[in-house]
């Protein structure tokens, strides 16, 4: 058997990554820029000069908001310029308020939290996007807010890998609910926070998210929570269940967004997998005091 696969933190694997098609992947990130720039223009330069003239904003504000980063918040609206400033200057609150001092730091509640690996992310999809997976099952403790600020800062650290030079700007999601029960169940409370999260404050940042093996449980959690799920995210959602073996179905949806050799072999992958906390958290603690030493933003955009 070969050795357990501990690096997980995103990598660039050699491997060839397949031509992004079209409402799956991205195209390349500056003809992109360009191209909506161009298309949506006046919103565009009307939504930076807002922004930029703004002398309430501070610098880091202003950091956050590259072009990339605008024309992500113009899209989530419709390109509807007040709804897309009013959503962008909420998410720069957000920061504020959520991220304290300017960053989420990995000691103490962090380092709790993401002591079974429950959240983790760990390589790159078909198309480059990194992969974010959350395993209900290897719940430890019941600190809720902490739980969701375990998964922001996965989501920052999955921004943080992507390739902007292909184009990536998005994350495959994958929810694995294999032994999920009303004993690990996030409240409902918990489920709405995470999804008005993820659909104000990282619009566009979603690619896919699987869901394997969801039981009836969670179905009908999903059913209440249909009402703050946006349309757009919905398009988004798979669901899959049952035998993982080359042939069936779960495989053939997998098979379709990962590389299956980097997928767990639990997932019918060929990775032998296994989450080392020490390890994979003292990467996390040496990129923060680099990042702090370097005195960079820990935010991304």
């Amino acid at each position: 058997m070969s050795k357990p696969n501990k690096e997980t933190i995103v990598e660039q694997p050699t491997k060839k990554f397949e031509a992004p098609p079209a409402g799956v992947a991205e195209t390349n990130e500056s003809r992109k820029v360009a191209s909506e720039e161009i298309l949506h223009a006046e919103a565009f330069k009307t939504l930076k000069a807002h922004i930029f003239d703004d002398k309430t904003l501070t610098d880091a504000d202003k950091q956050f908001c590259t072009d990339a980063c605008l024309l992500r918040y113009l899209r989530a609206r419709d390109y509807h310029l007040e709804r897309s400033e009013k959503l962008l200057r909420g998410t720069l609150k957000w920061r504020k308020e959520y991220w304290k001092n300017g960053a989420l730091d990995p000691n103490g509640p962090l380092d709790i939290e993401a002591g079974t690996g429950k959240v983790l992310v760990h390589g790159l999809d078909r198309y480059k996007r990194p992969v974010l997976y959350l395993r209900p099952r290897l719940q430890n403790t019941t600190n809720y807010v902490e739980q969701n600020r375990l998964t922001v800062y996965m989501l920052e650290r999955c921004i943080e890998s992507m390739d902007a030079s292909y184009g990536t700007e998005k994350l495959t999601l994958i929810i694995d609910f294999k032994e999920y029960s009303l004993r690990n169940a996030p409240p409902m409370a918990q489920n709405k926070e995470f999804m008005t999260i993820l659909s104000e404050h990282y619009p566009e940042r979603l690619g896919v998210a699987i869901l394997v093996d969801a039981p009836m449980i969670f179905n009908m959690t999903y059913k209440l929570l249909q009402p703050f799920i946006p349309a757009e995210t919905k398009k988004k959602v798979v669901f899959v269940s049952g035998s993982a073996k080359p042939g069936q179905k779960k495989h053939e949806v997998l098979s379709k967004y990962l590389h299956m050799n980097d997928v767990p072999a639990e997932y019918g992958g060929d990775a032998v997998f296994e989450y080392d906390h020490e390890h994979y958290w003292s990467r996390e603690l040496s990129h923060y005091d680099s990042k702090r030493m370097s005195q960079s933003p820990l935010g991304s955009d």
